[in-house]
């Protein structure tokens, strides 16, 4: 992925995101759906198979004033994925929301209280989540104990969280270095809620695997939990060679006795085995490949959708700019054609006949000039002066000019408005 600079982290009042991990059917899904009680539910398993292999985002819900969003993550004892692309699968989606400017508020890791003993593949595994987080984040996580409906009684539940808390290789340390563990004994959303309660006042804090890939500049092989998967696959690379040894010695000793169907059973194994071997190595030399090849799909996605964006915005710019060039030519033209509107008015007003009042004296006005809005003064020969509002588009105007020097009158009609001014002379 490209250098890109990562955003500043978003103000606290905006998403509380909450990752939810743990080993495969531990319950993650079916907490996450009882939380968000949403109808767009996430898959449940209801077998040691897994339903979840990628990175699920929940529907957002309001919780205390809060919007809050969890992510189901897929186990590290994923049965349809390895390992290895297991913690690509988490690292990348922790990259990119981390390149973003947003950061977890909290981890939520599920475990069975319901388990009756703590095995090394969940001591191992939790050890590569440790590494994941880095030690100064674990004090955002909260280790929660569920199923506990399938134990015989509560106190045996009690029992079992305190050995768990003193396990120096499971949960001692994380919790030494500030993680809570919280026991989710009902399956109602009230406790659900309150899980996520304990998580709300956190202070979201980048993951370890975050800083490194991102501000260290470090392959994927090359982070804490890196390392610490490539520890344990080493350690199964080391069993299933000896596994293999131990076969091939074993099909030498069938041959010896003359048991060829014990000596071709032990050759079939040692064939998985090898092939086992094959793909071990593999998934250890081509991670840091792997890793770096969905970080060029995802920044080649990246600039696809950059330019969509450009091309968007440049076509609404377009749009735009050509709409407002449409209303400043409307806008134009309703301009050109009230001017010309006045022009053909005035051109009509010097043409008006006039009615003085006394049908015997009939002069027209030679001269008109608009004075404002509908209203014109006209002057005959001698220059009497007469105002006069066109009225209701009326063709015709009456006035009175015999009225007493210095007064005038206004006469109102349903169709004319006349006014008559100071006459100084008469109509000749």
């Amino acid at each position: 992925m490209a250098d890109k600079p990562v955003e500043s982290p978003s103000p606290p009042d905006k998403d509380v995101l909450i990752a939810v991990m743990g080993l495969t059917g531990s319950g993650k899904s079916t907490f996450i759906n009882l939380a968000t009680q949403s109808t767009n539910k996430l898959q449940v398993g209801h077998s040691v198979q897994s339903c979840t292999d990628v990175v699920e985002r929940a529907d957002p819900f309001d919780l205390a004033g809060r919007r809050i969003v969890l992510f189901d993550t897929p186990g590290f004892d994923d049965t349809n994925k390895s390992e290895t692309e297991i913690l690509r699968i988490i690292a990348f989606e922790l990259e990119k929301q981390y390149r973003k400017g947003r950061t977890l508020h909290g981890i939520i890791y599920v475990y069975r209280i319901s388990d009756l003993r703590v095995g090394g593949l969940a001591k191992t595994n939790f050890g590569i989540f440790r590494k994941l987080c880095g030690d100064s984040s674990l004090r955002n996580v909260v280790i929660m104990t569920n199923m506990w409906s399938r134990l015989p009684t509560e106190e045996e539940g009690l029992r079992r969280a305190d050995e768990l808390t003193s396990l120096d290789d499971f949960f001692k340390p994380a919790i030494a270095k500030g993680a809570v563990m919280m026991h989710h004994k009902k399956d109602t959303v009230e406790s659900a809620h309150g899980i996520l309660q304990q998580i709300l006042e956190n202070h979201p804090m980048a993951l370890s695997i975050q800083t490194e890939i991102v501000d260290q500049h470090k392959t994927i092989t090359e982070t804490g939990a890196g390392m610490a998967l490539d520890d344990k696959l080493a350690k199964l690379f080391e069993q299933y060679e000896r596994k293999l040894k131990e076969q091939f010695e074993a099909a030498e000793e069938a041959r010896r006795e003359r048991d060829e169907e014990t000596r071709q059973e032990q050759l079939e194994e040692a064939e998985r085995t090898r092939k086992l071997l094959e793909k071990l190595e593999e998934e250890r030399r081509d991670q840091a490949k792997q890793y770096q090849l969905l970080q060029e799909q995802f920044a080649a996605a990246e600039r696809k959708h950059e330019q969509a964006t450009r091309e968007a915005e440049e076509r609404f710019q377009k749009e735009s700019r050509a709409a407002e060039d449409r209303l400043r030519q409307r806008l134009d033209a309703d301009e050109r054609r009230r001017a010309q509107e006045r022009a053909d008015m005035q051109g009509r007003m010097t043409s008006i006949p006039i009615s003085i009042g006394r049908p015997s004296s009939r002069p027209s006005v030679r001269h008109g000039v608009i004075v404002s809005g509908r209203s014109y003064a006209m002057f005959n020969q001698e220059h009497e002066t007469y105002y006069a509002t066109l009225h209701h588009n009326q063709d015709n105007l009456i006035m009175e000019p015999q009225l007493p020097l210095g007064r005038a009158r206004q006469q109102n009609s349903p169709s004319q408005r006349v006014w008559a001014g100071q006459r100084k002379g008469h109509f000749g």
